[in-house]
């Protein structure tokens, strides 16, 4: 029986190692095919531009096509679904954003079909956009201060605009609301540049966005920047304080860009995008590329994002569950 059970636990060990090896040897071999990168997104967006600017390096690297794929819709969770039901074999991965609509979908979208802290693993942060409060030149004010003191003086009478029920713009606002104590009502666009044509316009007093959303119409005078999120000031908008330096506190809601792939994705693998992906972000042309687009290059490991989602996951679900805010299921 002894000998009997030695050569069953030999043949286990053999199996396993035979496993081990060929598993090895995908990892040492990879990529030998295209690469699909997810972008939860439309064309033309800032994240689908970071996809294609980073990606475009990365593939170069490889010596493997790295093919954009965007799936938009719900809020970007057609395209997280997709991605972490796909075999974990470095061959499906996607861009998101853990600070922002990934974090935020967890208490959006009840019945998800994954969890985005279990299914999915982090590659590598790319980078990340700043946000800015901008009001109609009509509104008369010139600080953040006189803002909101103005909405402090007119409850239920401002109104601030976002790109959808649920979106990052909208959460914006409703955190924007908490932090200062004001009464602001939040309108819904279906396209952002219509939101920003009736800012332009007055027909709506603000909106807090990412800064290259409205950096040209700043830059021709048509906008007024208030405050912008996060430590430091924007290299775009040098002149424009943080909210932090406004008196009010801290107040992030940058976008964050961020590789992950499906859990499961053996760790040679993940290693080897890691340093391809740090090699694309240290060119000088990655990272002119990136700055015209409005974003801040600059690598962050794993752990960094992992910590970044759940602390995140946590405020969005505060902010959501205060706001009474509600997402038609898929």
């Amino acid at each position: 029986m002894i000998r009997a059970f030695s050569r069953i636990a030999f043949g286990l060990l053999a199996a396993i190692a035979v496993a081990g090896g060929s598993a090895s040897a995908r990892a040492d071999d990879y990529p030998t095919r295209t690469i699909r990168a997810v972008v939860p997104f439309a064309p033309a967006g800032v994240m689908d531009l970071v996809a294609r600017i980073v990606l475009e390096r990365v593939g170069q690297s490889l010596g493997q096509q790295v093919v954009i794929d965007n799936r938009p819709g719900a809020g970007g969770t057609i395209a997280i679904d997709l991605v972490t039901h796909s075999p974990p074999d470095g061959y499906t991965i996607v861009i998101a954003d853990p600070a922002g609509s990934l974090a935020a979908s967890v208490s959006l979208y009840p019945k998800l079909n994954y969890d985005p802290v279990r299914d999915l693993i982090p590659i590598a942060l790319l980078g990340t956009s700043g946000a800015v409060l901008s009001v109609s030149n009509a509104l008369p004010v010139k600080t953040l201060q006189e803002f909101v003191a103005l909405a402090k003086s007119r409850p239920g009478e401002l109104l601030f605009g976002s790109a959808g029920n649920g979106t990052p713009g909208h959460l914006n606002g409703e955190l924007f609301k908490r932090l200062t104590g004001i009464d602001v009502v939040h309108v819904p666009y279906r396209v952002g540049s219509q939101a920003v044509t009736d800012l332009i316009a007055g027909r709506i007093s603000f909106w807090i966005s990412p800064i290259a959303t409205v950096l040209p119409q700043i830059q021709a005078g048509q906008l007024r920047p208030l405050a912008v999120s996060g430590r430091t000031r924007s290299r775009d908008l040098p002149d424009v304080p943080t909210v932090r330096e406004s008196g009010f506190g801290d107040y992030d809601v940058s976008t964050s860009y961020a590789l992950f792939a499906p859990a499961g994705t053996p760790p040679p693998i993940l290693a080897r995008l890691q340093a391809v992906v740090k090699g694309a972000l240290e060119d000088d042309g990655v990272h002119r590329r990136l700055r015209i687009a409005g974003v801040e290059p600059g690598v962050g490991p794993p752990e960094e994002v992992q910590r970044l989602l759940a602390v995140r996951i946590a405020q969005w679900s505060d902010v959501i569950k205060m706001s009474g805010i509600r997402i038609d299921e898929r």
